[in-house]
């Protein structure tokens, strides 16, 4: 896993803390790879396009989830949460159309981890949000159920 996932015991803080610190780790990292980017492509605009910054939109909605101003801390935490999945877990599967039930118990237990309830959980994982791979296809009572049999 390039991004970890919080573990039931560990604290919040810390884990956005540690989460921070790998994506700060992995822009120093790609710096150079940017930089040669722009000598391959004299539009700024498209050279960015060309580098894939999923640590910088981590870094964005940590920053988004711990704004004093943010009118939706549950909201923004679980962006980020479904954010983290989407870039770390099963990416070359993203477009996949194959149901995968690793990838739906994983995304269950990671967002149990950050304190959501089975029946915020159950809207996600029945929601657009998540990746086709990983959605539930039924109804919220349904998913509720059988998310209840997985954490």
């Amino acid at each position: 896993m390039k991004y970890p996932f919080k573990s039931k015991d560990e604290d919040l803080k810390k884990y956005l803390f540690n989460l921070k610190e790998t994506c700060i780790v992995e822009h120093e990292d790609n710096w150079f790879k940017e930089k040669s980017h722009t000598k391959l492509y004299p539009n700024l605009e498209e050279a960015k396009a060309k580098v894939e910054k999923p640590h910088y939109w981590i870094l964005n909605a940590i920053d988004k989830y711990e704004d004093e101003e943010c009118p939706d801390t549950d909201i923004a935490l679980i962006e980020l949460g479904q954010l983290v999945f989407k870039t770390n877990y099963y990416p070359q599967k993203l477009t996949s159309e194959n149901e995968n039930l690793d990838a739906k118990k994983e995304l269950v237990n990671f967002l149990g981890n950050l304190n959501f309830d089975i029946e915020i959980i159950s809207d996600q994982m029945i929601s657009m949000n998540t990746p086709k791979y990983a959605r539930l296809e039924m109804s919220k009572e349904e998913a509720s159920n059988l998310i209840s049999t997985w954490m």
